[in-house]
């Protein structure tokens, strides 16, 4: 059976596992995590499909903790969910392998030396922490982060990842946000105006 465990027992392990090991990312990480979770609990409000809000707020918290020790970027949604199952906590390790970018094919996930499954999200939790955690772009120079829109997302990726997957997230954005609805995405878009004044004029989040 895997283990519960409560917010602020995630942001603790989270907050744990890079002072140990990669201290210069701790507070970035945390401030990531922080933004997913406030952007994910906003939209989970306009799903229709039952969302368990308590495990979707924790799997925010804990998404990215694989950074702390993952010696290769594409490695961190794996090695986090390594540590996360050695901690008994299964259904986050799930989430956490699942999230990069908008899931990983079990093809690919071969190629990448990521292991033999598919990596792609599964449940809505899982869907919605990918969303979220795509419009978090982070400008290493100037250490702000910016919550763009989901064009912004599938620009970015083609770029970087080429236009197969460009149009894969293209799909994936619009079946989510039909899914959240015109009325849910407009109300989003005012709460990212406000969230991105938050973040520019550098005001606390709530942990």
């Amino acid at each position: 059976m895997d283990a519960t465990i409560t917010e602020d027992e995630a942001i603790e392990l989270l907050k744990t596992q890079f002072e140990q090991f990669r201290p210069d990312w701790k507070d970035e990480i945390v401030k990531h995590s922080i933004i997913v979770r406030d952007l994910s609990l906003f939209l989970a409000r306009f799903i229709k499909d039952k969302v368990d809000v308590d495990f979707l707020r924790n799997a925010c918290m804990l998404h990215d903790i694989g950074y702390a020790t993952a010696k290769e970027k594409i490695r961190h949604g794996v090695v986090g969910a390594e540590f996360l199952n050695s901690k008994g906590l299964g259904l986050y390790a799930n989430a956490c392998e699942r999230h990069i970018g908008i899931g990983i094919t079990k093809d690919d996930a071969k190629k990448l030396g990521l292991g033999d499954k598919e990596l792609v999200p599964v449940t809505i939790e899982e869907k919605i922490l990918c969303y979220c955690d795509n419009l978090d772009f982070f400008d290493k120079k100037t250490r702000s982060h910016t919550i763009k829109g989901s064009d912004d997302v599938a620009e970015r990726f083609g770029k970087e990842l080429g236009q197969v997957y460009k149009i894969k997230t293209e799909k994936f954005n619009k079946m989510f946000e039909d899914a959240v609805g015109k009325n849910g995405m407009r109300e989003f878009l005012e709460f990212v105006k406000e969230y991105n004044l938050r973040l520019r004029v550098g005001s606390e989040l709530n942990p």
